[in-house]
């Protein structure tokens, strides 16, 4: 894995091992790993010197002007490029950190005793400081992630902090100050929402595209990756031998993507498809010895590692087909997606008419009651954020009722499943953080999700923003997992630039009648075929899931048998283990308890599998480290952050 590192007036701390050196004096710059030559570019001018790690479309002469812009203090300029990368700004004394706005590139920092060191990643400066994990951190991860306010500024371990998206971290004579780049700006149009993606998008693959010798594109028969696949194809220049290779993988338990993804692909000269034959051996929650023993874990457990089996022969395939730069279309579900909560906006702005009609349409295709659904829209609209942190606080006190159906899907925040099966000690301590949090004026008057505080005054905005924010934890993991295997993964939905284009529409104004995407059909109208927004197949993954778990049950007993998560105070092991026998049958089940429950979700399960794993990885010292000569040990402290 490679990641980058600096310090400002930190001269107790040793160069990392292996790094090669960006810049010197007393706050330098260093790169870890094997940095591809394109994803290090500096420009200098005098004093000032500009370090852009990364994937990062801006032509030499953007980056020159960049430079010259940044002189004048206007930070946000450098994060609109096509791409996914970091910036680092030096100018005399005084350092700028930059990250990007979904969260993909992260920023961490730590006092090291003297001056301040930084790094894209949490794990290096735990090894270095000896950090210990958080497990209140840790446990609001897994118990509320619908409120990352909850953890604002900080990393799974203690003393590293998280620099927030939309921030810049500012170094002077050793003082770490964080800044607010990315202002609040007023709301587009549909149509210039839809121009602005499109331009966007096409910029983001096309730059990409024109980078790489043999471009690669997940295809999974779904409307999102099947837009970038085409885009891609499009940038290619006529009369190249160039084709771009559509990745697709054949799920036995869930047929149908193969043969949905050729089909467009039949449809295009420039897509060549490679189906990659998926088996028993490739089904969640199989081979988690493998993940056990090997796996160099990623900062945070954000990326569900049940999956290991087909992330590893999935990114295998496409190392060995030559391909060197991947596109997914992962995040497009949480930048063009509607979340349901956008009804409450909608009945906020006294809309009866509208609510009531996009309640119906919700109903119907959710086999839910409209009725109930602009009720419960219309109560949570006389609410407040901080009103919902509140009622949050007393379902984990114990004095609450959780949300269900309707209420959970448009609520401002709701206990996710797994909230059930954490500790007494760990509720009541999430409890007290979010009545705190309740009353803190962070709430009302700025915002650690969108940068913009009016994300906390109405519930469907502040939900789109909340679901990008988790979906570019997932793909940073992701991408973590895909550098150990010599594969560059790619998500050009999370780039800044799309991003702001996809959410500078309000939450309520991308749900519209045309059909599902209206603001992603707009968008590339006339760059792709008709054909690839229309009607498309997307499997469902959940008897593969289910079979997974029945083929490996016994391998999750023996995890749950002594779990890290019960050590740390973090779930019951016990209410765990009855968990995991309620979705595939087993000795904890009480006289009256269903054999197995076919409906239980499953998605709770994942998470705290991959949270356990995570764990352990790290326990046994799997991780980035900062001082990886063969004499030192571990520095991150697992057992030891036990309260």
């Amino acid at each position: 894995m490679r990641w980058f590192a600096g310090t400002s007036e930190s001269p107790s701390v040793a160069r990392p091992t292996g790094a090669r050196t960006l810049w010197d004096g007393s706050d330098p710059l260093w790169l870890v790993g094997n940095w591809p030559a394109d994803e290090v570019r500096v420009v200098s001018r005098g004093r000032l010197r500009m370090a852009v790690l990364g994937v990062c479309g801006a032509t030499d002469a953007e980056l020159e002007v960049g430079l010259a812009v940044a002189r004048g203090g206007a930070l946000r300029h450098l994060t609109g490029w096509a791409g996914s990368y970091h910036v680092v700004l030096r100018t005399g004394r005084r350092t700028v950190v930059l990250g990007d706005l979904a969260g993909v590139r992260q920023v961490f920092h730590a006092d090291p005793g003297d001056g301040v060191v930084y790094a894209s990643h949490a794990l290096p400066l735990a090894d270095l400081t000896r950090a210990g994990l958080d497990t209140e951190a840790f446990a609001a991860r897994l118990a509320c992630p619908d409120v990352p306010e909850l953890v604002a500024g900080r990393s799974m371990f203690t003393g590293v902090s998280r620099l927030e998206p939309g921030h810049a971290l500012e170094l002077t004579h050793g003082v770490a100050r964080v800044r607010l780049y990315e202002q609040h700006r007023s709301p587009l149009d549909f149509p210039g929402a839809a121009d602005a993606l499109g331009r966007a998008l096409t910029d983001a693959v096309g730059r990409r595209v024109a980078k790489s010798e043999r471009p690669g594109a997940d295809l999974s028969g779904g409307r999102d990756s099947a837009v970038l696949a085409l885009l891609g194809a499009r940038s290619l220049t006529k009369g190249t031998a160039r084709d771009l290779v559509a990745v697709t993988w054949a799920e036995p338990c869930a047929p149908g993507d193969p043969a949905s993804a050729a089909d467009i692909v039949a449809r295009s000269a420039r897509l060549r498809h490679l189906v990659i034959p998926g088996g028993v051996d490739h089904l969640p929650y199989t081979g988690l010895a493998d993940v056990l023993d090997g796996t160099v874990m990623p900062d945070e457990p954000g990326f569900s590692l049940i999956g290991m089996a087909r992330t590893g022969r999935t990114l295998e395939a496409v190392r060995d087909a030559g391909i060197d730069m991947h596109v997914t279309g992962y995040g497009g579900d949480a930048v063009l997606g509607t979340p349901l909560a956008y009804l409450a906006d909608l009945a906020m702005d006294r809309r009866r008419v509208t609510t009531a009609r996009h309640a119906r349409t919700w109903g119907r295709n959710l086999g839910m009651s409209g009725f109930e659904l602009a009720s419960t829209a219309s109560r949570v609209a006389r609410t407040t954020f901080p009103q919902a942190l509140d009622r949050l606080a007393e379902v984990f006190a114990g004095s609450g009722r959780v949300d269900t159906g309707p209420a959970a899907a448009i609520a401002w925040c709701t206990a996710a499943p797994t909230a059930v099966w954490t500790t007494p000690d760990m509720r009541h301590r999430l409890a007290v953080s979010l009545r705190r949090l309740a009353g803190e004026s962070v709430v009302s008057a700025g915002s650690v999700v969108a940068a913009d505080p009016a994300v906390h005054g109405r519930p469907g905005d502040r939900a789109a923003w909340v679901a990008v924010r988790r979906a570019a934890e997932r793909q940073r993991a992701y991408q973590q997992l895909a550098e150990r295997v010599g594969v560059r993964v790619q998500a050009p939905y999370l780039d800044t630039a799309v991003v702001r284009a996809g959410l500078a529409l309000p939450a309520w104004a991308r749900d519209r009648d045309d059909g599902p995407r209206a603001l992603l059909t707009a968008a590339v109208q006339g760059l792709v075929p008709s054909h690839a927004l229309g009607t498309v197949h997307r499997a469902d993954y959940t008897e593969a899931e289910r079979r997974g778990l029945r083929i490996n049950a016994r391998t999750l007993r023996e995890l749950f048998a002594d779990p890290l998560l019960g050590e740390l105070g973090v779930l019951d092991p016990v209410e765990v283990r009855h968990a995991l026998d309620l979705a595939i049958g087993g000795p904890s089940l009480a006289k009256g308890d269903q054999a197995v429950r076919p409906d239980l979700p499953l998605g709770p399960l994942a998470d705290i599998v991959s949270a356990e794993l995570w764990l352990r990885g790290v326990w046994e010292g799997r991780v980035m480290r900062w001082d990886a000569t063969p004499s030192s040990a571990p520095g991150v402290r697992i057992a030891a952050a036990v309260a």
